[in-house]
């Protein structure tokens, strides 16, 4: 009798959760398995609205970029991120779901050490933290971000370290007239995003994320009060530099 390896063997999606032929999927990991249709990139413009953990006052998400396409990333599907195209890349750009506590959010950064090994010197991995007032950051932006701009240009070597990389065309360390800012007040979203960071671990990512989350936190308190002027945006800028001289202090 003829005898076909894995011939009408089955597997389930580890996304979808429908069964499939075995040879009609990719292989993840030694035990799990994606459909044809849950593998195929998404529109570079899809937007990941999925919502993960116990709502607080604060939403952030990111985008996982890699330099390849390998079958072990898929394994992102079952966190709730999805693949993009992203042309500026040679690998997918994984957009994660919207965490609204610091508790998921570590939780999902900490499983992400096994992929960093995907991440070349082309991607970066961005993180968005929600605001309503991110036109009133952009109007502000030179007082808020002067300050810690010019710190981070003035020492390269902790800059690199605490984000991961230094700044380059994606990711400004001046003020530019489009998106590539590294504090992008003009987000397609209600968010102010962090081009500058790169995930290298999770211990380095999460503490610059956390950095990120706690300056658009405090940002969001004092526009919020109302009365929101030049002057205060540059005592708030001062104090950021602050901040961030504390946390990066052993860097």
């Amino acid at each position: 009798m003829l005898k076909i390896k894995n011939f009408l063997k089955y597997a389930k999606c580890l996304n979808c959760n429908k069964e499939f032929l075995l040879f009609d999927t990719y292989k993840v990991n030694s035990k799990e398995y994606v459909c044809h249709s849950c593998s195929t990139q998404k529109s570079y413009y899809a937007k990941n609205d999925a919502k993960k953990g116990k709502d607080t006052q604060m939403t952030f998400s990111f985008e996982f970029e890699t330099g390849e396409r390998n079958n072990e990333l898929f394994e992102l599907l079952k966190y709730g991120f999805i693949g993009c195209f992203d042309g500026s890349i040679s690998g997918t750009e994984w957009k994660s779901p919207i965490y609204s506590n610091r508790k998921t959010f570590h939780a999902i950064c900490r499983k992400l050490d096994k992929f960093a090994k995907y991440i070349n010197n082309g991607c970066g991995t961005h993180l968005h933290v929600g605001t309503k007032y991110k036109h009133i950051m952009e109007d502000y932006e030179v007082e808020l971000f002067s300050p810690i701009l010019e710190y981070m240009r003035n020492n390269k070597e902790k800059t690199r370290k605490f984000w991961g990389r230094y700044f380059n065309h994606y990711c400004s360390g001046y003020f530019e007239e489009d998106r590539y800012n590294t504090f992008n007040t003009r987000s397609s979203v209600e968010t102010l995003e962090f081009r500058l960071l790169k995930f290298k671990n999770s211990k380095q990512y999460i503490r610059a994320s956390d950095f990120c989350i706690d300056t658009t936190k405090y940002i969001n308190y004092h526009i919020a009060k109302g009365n929101f002027d030049s002057n205060k945006a540059k005592k708030i800028g001062k104090i950021i530099l602050k901040k961030y001289m504390e946390v990066t202090e052993n860097v």
